[in-house]
């Protein structure tokens, strides 16, 4: 399903050995630090692994490669319904068991600490719900043990561990582990776009590149159009035309030197037909009415025009591949104005979404607070390997990893992930008129993304209050005297927490505007304040504000999933809408502990987004909360054509 993780020794920037942490069970990892730091050597590792590419050695290997033999070893995570079961399974079997089992006492003192930094991360998935029973976990590496030696199978810091040892005695064995490498390059396929390529050759329909991401070979398609019978006509009508001439010529005739005689096959007439109509075809982008090459665009078009292409594939329910598909991507951001920097890590987010692993290496740190779903691969220059940060907490996992390095780590990470997307907002809407909604958490925004979607507005969750104020707070000071500049519009929505802040804002810049969502109890409607305003009772999350009869719909089919059963089974107990104009606390008439029930179940880990999820497949968009009239009313105010003045005509007297 996934690479889980990445050992490597002496290759490029890595010297000695090296554990690199590449998922949480999450389809997109980003690469980040400073240059020199090792981002693209992983890439590059990985390329050299699944693509053979040549493998670019560490500068110690000039001393020899005796006891510091370069090796690339992959941690693999996949799940067992979707892998081929081997011939020989047994292998399979035990890697992963042993893997599944393995305590970092049980590895050889001189791996200790990358033994150490496995079972953390393995302990990681199983909290979120990764078990050996559906899972296998299981490293398969290569080495050299010279430069023009050929690879061959290596377990890196696993084969000190007692069962490995044990795994070459098996009869099986070496048939086992050929058959193994053969089923893992089968099974992925590895989509590299470093930061310098040939676009114009990577964009052909039959370069290796676009056929992996449309999932089918062109020669297979040309194959299916081509009529067996008329091959076989030809190559008799042929065969025919050379015998009538050894007639005419009676003592000669035309034939190949060899005793088997060459006829035309499939394959001639595929390579032919595919270098006749592709060779000459190139991608061009519409623009209006016409058309321009990709290879004329400017470098930074060439890199949209390829995450475009990746997403329209790659993303298509049309996509045929049966492989794992695994794109990796240098600097997607390249040459890129800022303004366009969200909108391309949006398209990756997509693509992971859709079940692709995405990888990239990348300088622009805005996506952190873009994409929940993944993690952030923080490399150190300094001593110290990349550590491994969840997207769905890392301002959390930041303050950890401050703590345990004494503040050394990492430096920049979440002061330039606001300040990045800050500035990719701050110029969208002023060279265009892009629409932004900023909200605080992952469920806020799939409410908003479902009830908005046909608005074309880009809507933003950045993990929780406090970093929605700081963000209002650098938008407003970078745009406080570029007020006519501004040609877009930005609206931030706040929960009324129970731990109510006074925020004071004076919508200075009327393209930007912050509201806090509660609920009115007098007039028993939800309503969009000021975040000035000192009225902040009832507590109002997004949960509260939503269509009664869907939200209760949404809380009932949870009456038996485990862990949520019991309280769910007991809150919706004889509930019912009084008025769907209500939100759910006012229109289910709830009672105080029916409440503190509600909130419990909510603040019960990933429930919310669960609950969110469900919702959105059972909610009608057309029945759209009332207040979120306020956002588009304010995002696309209805232009109100002025009445035409007729002027009286002057009488003559």
């Amino acid at each position: 399903m996934m690479i889980f993780s990445l050992l490597l020794r002496n290759f490029k920037t890595y010297q000695g050995i090296n554990y690199i942490a590449l998922s949480n069970g999450s389809k997109f990892s980003a690469l980040v630090g400073e240059n020199g730091a090792g981002k693209s050597s992983v890439l590059e590792a990985l390329d050299s692994y699944f693509n053979g590419s040549e493998w670019n050695f560490n500068h110690t290997l000039s001393k020899g490669f005796q006891e510091r033999e370069p090796f690339i070893c992959p941690v693999f995570l996949i799940e067992k319904s979707n892998f081929q079961i081997p011939v020989h399974r047994w292998l399979l079997e035990k890697l992963s068991e042993t893997s599944w089992k393995a305590k970092p006492t049980d590895f050889n003192p001189s791996g200790k600490i990358h033994a150490e930094l496995f079972c953390q991360q393995r302990q990681e998935i199983i909290k979120l719900g990764f078990k050996e029973n559906t899972h296998y976990l299981f490293p398969f590496g290569i080495q050299k043990t010279s430069r023009a030696a050929t690879t061959t199978p290596y377990f890196s810091i696993f084969e000190t561990l007692k069962d490995y040892s044990a795994f070459e005695k098996y009869a099986s064995y070496t048939d086992a582990l050929i058959e193994l490498q053969k089923l893992i390059h089968n099974y992925y396929k590895f989509i590299y776009l470093p930061s310098e390529l040939d676009f114009k050759e990577h964009t052909k329909l039959e370069s290796r590149t676009m056929q992996a991401l449309l999932g089918q070979k062109i020669d297979k398609i040309v194959r299916h159009f081509i009529d067996k019978n008329i091959v076989t006509d030809i190559n008799t009508k042929l065969s025919e035309f050379l015998d009538g001439l050894s007639e005419r010529l009676i003592t000669y005739e035309y034939r190949k030197p060899a005793l088997k005689q060459s006829l035309v096959n499939l394959t001639h007439f595929t390579e032919t037909i595919i270098e006749s109509y592709f060779g000459s075809k190139v991608l061009n982008k519409k623009v209006g009415k016409d058309t321009v090459p990709v290879a004329d665009l400017s470098s930074g078009e060439k890199r949209q025009a390829l995450i475009d292409v990746a997403q329209a594939f790659l993303t298509s329910s049309a996509h045929n591949s049966n492989q794992q598909l695994i794109l990796a991507i240098d600097e997607p951001e390249l040459s890129l104005h800022v303004s366009a920097c969200f909108s391309q890590f949006e398209k990756l987010r997509d693509v992971a979404e859709s079940g692709v692993q995405v990888m990239v290496t990348t300088h622009w740190y805005g996506f952190m607070p873009i994409v929940s779903n993944g993690v952030a691969v923080y490399c150190p220059k300094t001593d110290g390997g990349p550590v491994l940060i969840d997207l769905r907490c890392f301002r959390e996992d930041i303050k950890k990893l401050r703590q345990i390095t004494s503040g050394r780590l990492p430096t920049e990470l979440e002061l330039k992930g606001t300040n990045d997307l800050v500035q990719s907002i701050v110029a969208s809407i002023t060279a265009s008129d892009y629409k932004w909604v900023i909200c605080e958490g992952s469920a806020d925004k799939i409410y908003l993304d479902h009830y908005l979607k046909d608005e074309g507005y880009l809507i933003v969750a950045v993990g929780g209050s406090p970093a929605l104020k700081k963000i209002y707070t650098y938008i407003e000071l970078a745009l406080i005297d570029a007020r006519d500049d501004i040609n877009g519009s930005v609206f931030m929505l706040l929960d009324t927490d129970k731990k109510y802040e006074r925020f004071e804002t004076r919508d200075s810049i009327k393209s930007i505007q912050i509201r806090r969502v509660k609920n009115n109890e007098e007039t028993q409607r939800t309503e969009l304040i000021s975040t000035g305003n000192n009225d902040f009772h009832p507590a109002t999350v997004i949960e509260d504000t939503l269509i009664p009869r869907f939200f209760l719909k949404t809380l009932e089919s949870f009456k038996d999933d485990a862990p949520y059963a019991a309280l769910v089974s007991k809150l919706v107990k004889g509930l019912k809408s009084q008025d769907e104009e209500m939100p759910p606390s006012f229109a289910l008439n709830l009672r105080r502990l029916e409440i503190k029930t509600l909130d419990d179940l909510f603040e019960m880990a990933g429930f919310k987004v669960k609950f969110a999820l469900r919702y959105i497949e059972l909610a009608d968009t057309k029945e759209r909360p009332a207040w979120m009239n306020g956002i588009t009313d304010f995002l696309s105010p209805k232009k109100i054509n002025p009445k035409p003045v007729t002027r009286r005509k002057k009488h003559l007297i």
